[in-house]
């Protein structure tokens, strides 16, 4: 792992990458274009991570501040309609993944192409949908962390005892992220191999948890929280 220089004195930012790529088999639709709270799931997940403000309030120890700088939207599988899906805004990036096909690995390194050196990198689905108050406790979270110098190299949000999503990598993993295949279980791998310096952060939301894979899945979690009013 290389050492890193923060983007400005005493500023340690983020950029979010969202895996928007795949065809949804076990959906049998696009999930980034299943409707969610009155806009297509790529919108409302793009939306609420535009809510964490690029300059955030909370300071950490020393005065170390995270900032979510920018969101890098991976797309691939009808890739013309994802895009036409995701709010214009001058925070966020498309990159097209030609090769989508050959798994999830492959879109999470297209993505970092977009990331530049020395930001912690925050890796989300489009079928994980979270309000923007448990990103930013993340967020939060991993900047408190990072800025007592820790020794955490990864943030992942959980809940009820559980892992979820989304997860933050540290600047010190960049290369080893770059590096990651399908065949060797990709980010996985990377947290396996640091597991001593990864914290797990109860953000106290089940939303945390929330996984779209499935028509039941989807379907369940509509009613609960997909539907606008609810």
């Amino acid at each position: 792992m290389h050492g890193f220089v923060p983007h400005q004195s005493g500023v340690w930012p983020v950029v979010a990458v969202v895996l928007a790529a795949g065809a949804s088999t076990r959906m049998g639709a696009p999930k980034a274009l299943l409707p969610w709270q009155g806009q297509p799931l790529a919108s409302y997940v793009v939306s609420e991570l535009l809510r964490v403000p690029p300059d955030q309030a909370h300071h950490g120890h020393d005065g170390y501040v995270l900032r979510l700088e920018r969101i890098v939207v991976v797309v691939g599988h009808r890739a013309d309609e994802v895009m036409a899906s995701v709010p214009a805004d001058p925070r966020v990036t498309i990159v097209v993944n030609r090769d989508w096909e050959a798994g999830k690995s492959g879109s999470v390194v297209a993505g970092l192409s977009g990331v530049p050196v020395g930001r912690h990198t925050l890796v989300t689905g489009v079928d994980q949908p979270r309000p923007a108050s448990v990103i930013q406790a993340v967020v939060a979270n991993h900047m408190e962390g990072t800025g007592r110098n820790d020794g955490r190299v990864v943030t992942i949000a959980g809940a009820l005892g559980r892992r979820g999503h989304p997860t933050i990598f540290s600047p010190l993993l960049r290369d080893e992220l770059f590096g990651i295949e399908e065949a060797t279980l990709g980010l996985r791998a990377v947290i396996a191999r640091h597991e001593a310096k990864v914290h797990t952060f109860d953000t106290g939301d089940e939303m945390a948890l929330l996984n779209l894979n499935t028509p039941e899945q989807y379907g369940a979690a509509y009613e609960l929280h997909g539907r606008t009013g609810n």
